[in-house]
């Protein structure tokens, strides 16, 4: 059986923001941004969750500290894959079709059905993308 883990992106400064606070600290709807992703992964049964740190790191792991999540820090801010690469040795060893599932944790509106699509469609083949068409992409990363 396939097993998927996840990687939770929450390393940014979020200087867009204007705040010392971590971006994913943020709160929408009364709880942290990173809270949110953390409930719609929570819907993946038997998933261990990473969240890469960076930025604040002290201030996250202060919030997280009893929560069911490992904590990595990532030092040096070298770029998203960079981030996944620190992630890496904490995940456990498993199979060679066991899935890794990288989420970003300032994007707190991704819900379970949607992940758990993404998945399926992930089952026959290697990668599986996520990402959105839009008339007006002003203000959003490409892909």
């Amino acid at each position: 059986m396939t097993e998927t883990d996840i990687v939770i992106l929450a390393a940014g400064k979020g200087t867009r923001m204007r705040s010392a606070l971590p971006k994913v600290l943020h709160k929408l709807a009364g709880k942290p941004l990173l809270s949110h992703v953390l409930d719609a992964a929570d819907s993946i049964a038997g998933a261990e969750k990473i969240v890469v740190t960076g930025h604040g790191s002290d201030v996250i792991r202060k919030t997280y500290h009893d929560a069911s999540i490992t904590l990595v820090e990532q030092a040096e801010q070298l770029g998203t894959g960079h981030a996944v690469q620190q992630a890496m040795p904490s995940l456990p060893a498993r199979s060679v079709e066991d899935r890794v599932l990288i989420l970003y944790g300032d994007v707190p509106l991704v819900s379970q059905d949607t992940l758990a699509e993404l998945i399926d469609c992930a089952r026959s083949a290697p990668l599986g993308v996520l990402t959105l068409f839009t008339e007006n992409p002003e203000g959003l990363c490409r892909i």
